[in-house]
Order: C-alpha cells, then structure tokens, then sequence
C-alpha cells in the first residue's frame, strides 16, 4: 500500500513561501503546518530551514536558505523549488493537501499500530483511546474567518428569528427559575457544581438532566463513577414519580404507587439518556463524548464527579493529574460543541464552611480557571438538621448556593434551593 504524500503539493507550499516572503506568506502557512506535515525529508529540512530563518529575523528566499541548508543535499533545492509557482494565490489550496495527507498517514500509521495492540491482546478501550487521542491532533481546520463580520451575520440571524418568533434556544436550562435567572448555560461551556458530601450535587445533575431530555428534548449522556445504571434509574423515577423509594416496598400494592412508578417508567424510556460507568482515563470521556455525539446528538454532558476520574499517577501528581483532566474537558466542551455539567468535590475547609469560595474546590485551582459557570452549595447554616423545613410536599432542606464564576453573566451571587431529598427534587 502507498504511503499517502503530494509531492508537487510540498513543493508548491514551500514555493510559496519562498516568493511571497513580503505577503509575510510563511507565517501563514506557518499557522496551519508542522515539519512532520511534510512527508519528503528534503522538504522537511526546507522547512525547518526556514523556521529557523524566520526565527533569526533573516528574510527567507533562495539564497538565505541555501546558506541556511549549509553543505547538505538539499542546498540545491530552494532554486528549484521557486519556480514552481508564479502566484500565492493557492496557497491555502495546497496546504489543505498537505494536511489531508498528512492525516492519511497519521491513519495509517494509528491502526498499524492497534492492530500491533491487537496482536498483544490489548483491551479494545486503550487501543480505541490511543487511537483517537492522536487522530483528534489532526482535525481538519475549519473555513477560517478570521474577520468578526461573520460573527455578526450569524448574530443578526438569531435577532430575526427572534423578532418572527422562529428562535430556538440552543442552551441548556436546568427548569429552576431562580436559577435560569442567574446563569445561562451555552454549548461549549462547561458548568461547575461544588459541594460537601450529602448535599445533592449528584441530585441536582440528575433534576438538569431529566428536564433538559424531557423539556427541550436535547439527547443526554451522564458519566457516573458512583453509582451503577440500575441506581441512576432508581433516582430517577423517584423524581419523576414523586415517589419515597425507601418507602416503595412497603406501599408499592398501593394502586396509586403502582400507576405512579408505571407512568414514570414509561416516561423514562423515552428520554434521550444515556449512561456510562467504566471510566478508565479522560482521553476515553474525550472519546465516547465524540462518538455520541456523532451518534445522537448530545448536546449535555454529566460528569460525576471530576475527582474520580483516572488519571497516571506514576507520572504526575494528583493535583496536576486534576487539572490535566479538567483542562481536557474543557476543550472537548469546546471541540464538541456540548455544555459539560462537572461535579467536584470541595476541599476541608471548604466542605466544613457555611459559605464555600470558589478557591476551596479539591485538588487544583485549575478547576475555577477552566470552568464557566462554578456554584458551591451548602446546607444552611452547613447543618442538615437545622436547614430542615416542611411544606404541602413534604419535608426538605434549605441549600444555599453560591456562584462564585459566571462568565456571561453576574458572579458573587447567592440564592437558595429547596431540597426534597426524599424524592430527589430541586427547587
């Protein structure tokens, strides 16, 4: 099989590069190429000739890279090379080719080497998530637009639709009004929630999951390394049955606790949900994010919690094992267009606090520089039984939050949940 390259591609780029030295055209294709895009090695030390030219300030044309090339093969080249083009007109044309080449090889290469994996009776997870960790380093680029106009054009768009009321929201509610006031959850963002042990951050996930699957019909994909499948759907149809499930054995020959639970259920099976529990790295929450999203369409993303994720603790330490993972949620928000719902865990002082800060979430401050939107929540008073409170629906806790980050928004905001811990309940 033949080793995907374009020769008369290289050579076009490079003299490209060589003729428009005064339209700056290097650091163009600088932008979009590496060394390793090109495939023939005298165009690879043509390039790397010129980087080293251009960090040295010297202008790059034949006779500059030929000194710079000193006594190799390839000193020769640069002559040759500029008269294969007349105009820079087509250049990014011929970078594009580069690059698809390059990602062919990089295929190539990739499931050579799982099929090596294979042959060692490695698991089909690693070998899919190294695979996928270095194909997503070649992603073809988008259309540039560089210019803002284009921005504009598409924000002028949601305006119209908006006055002929044809707008369609493409963000994430959680259904809690004093909460949707606050904070605007977009795609791409991800969305910090912080708090103690008990205090309904897995609940609170659950409540914005359910009602953006059910309400607005955007497909969900939860990543749990907490709880089981089976326990998930527990909760769930606790929430949307409004229903005690400690209490479920003992009343379920009850008609109405019955056709309570039935009607959830079968509301349930017709959510867009979808679970994961075996969590081996971030780089496989990177790739089944992709994949379902390809798939179905996810547009929210649970991950309970951050803390639990994996990560080489050989090679780095836990907070710097933290923060890598965070970072990379962050991107694959961004690279898959999706909002990411992360919990976290605070720290001691923190989860022993009345009133927690942004700067107590565990293990690193990367955390509140990576996400978005941040909110920490505590009992009132951080005492369960004093929070107590009873009302038509039962009894509840008083959890007052905080958010502490807002990117688009106000921050340094407080307000207060009704937590209906029995059935699961936010409001």
């Amino acid at each position: 099989m033949l080793v995907p390259q374009n020769k008369d591609a290289e050579e076009a780029v490079l003299a490209c590069c060589i003729i428009g030295e005064e339209e700056n055209v290097f650091d163009k294709a600088r932008r979009h190429l590496k060394d390793k895009d090109f495939y023939l090695d005298e165009h690879r030390d043509i390039w790397e000739a010129m980087v080293q030219l251009r960090n040295k300030s010297v202008p790059i044309d034949e006779i500059t890279l030929s000194e710079e090339l000193g006594d190799s093969e390839t000193k020769h080249l640069p002559m040759l090379i500029a008269n294969k083009v007349q105009t820079t007109l087509s250049l990014m044309h011929y970078i594009d080719i580069l690059l698809e080449k390059s990602r062919l090889r990089t295929i190539r290469s990739q499931y050579s080497l799982a099929l090596e994996r294979m042959k060692n009776n490695d698991e089909s997870q690693d070998i899919l998530d190294a695979v996928h960790k270095e194909l997503d380093k070649h992603v073809p680029r988008e259309k540039e637009t560089t210019h803002i106009e284009s921005t504009l054009d598409e924000i002028q768009e949601e305006f119209d639709q908006m006055a002929s009321g044809e707008y369609k929201h493409e963000y994430i509610k959680t259904h809690i009004p004093h909460l949707d006031e606050k904070i605007k959850l977009e795609l791409g963002t991800v969305f910090t929630i912080a708090a103690p042990t008990s205090v309904g951050k897995s609940a609170l996930s659950l409540n914005i999951a359910m009602k953006s699957a059910s309400k607005d019909k955007f497909p969900v994909l939860i990543f749990s390394l907490e709880m089981p499948q089976k326990q998930i759907s527990k909760r769930m149809l606790g929430a949307l049955s409004k229903t005690n499930l400690k209490s479920i054995e003992s009343n379920i020959k009850e008609p109405s606790y019955a056709r309570r639970l039935k009607d959830a259920g079968d509301k349930l099976r017709t959510l867009p949900i979808h679970t994961v529990h075996s969590v081996k790295s971030v780089d496989q929450i990177a790739s089944d994010v992709r994949r379902f999203k390809q798939r179905y369409g996810i547009k929210l993303v649970v991950i309970d919690y951050l803390q639990l994720v994996p990560f080489n603790a050989d090679k780095m330490q836990k907070a710097d094992g933290v923060a890598m993972i965070s970072q990379r949620i962050k991107q694959v928000a961004l690279d898959c267009n999706v909002c990411v719902l992360l919990l976290s865990q605070l720290n001691r002082e923190g989860a022993t606090s009345n009133q927690p800060s942004i700067f107590q979430l565990k293990d690193s401050g990367s955390i509140e520089n990576d996400c978005d939107i941040c909110l920490l929540m505590n009992y009132k008073n951080n005492d369960m039984q004093s929070a107590t409170g009873y009302d038509n629906k039962g009894q509840y806790s008083k959890v007052n939050y905080f958010i502490g980050k807002n990117r688009e928004g106000e921050s340094q905001v407080r307000g207060e949940f009704k937590f209906y811990a029995c059935y699961g309940i936010f409001y």
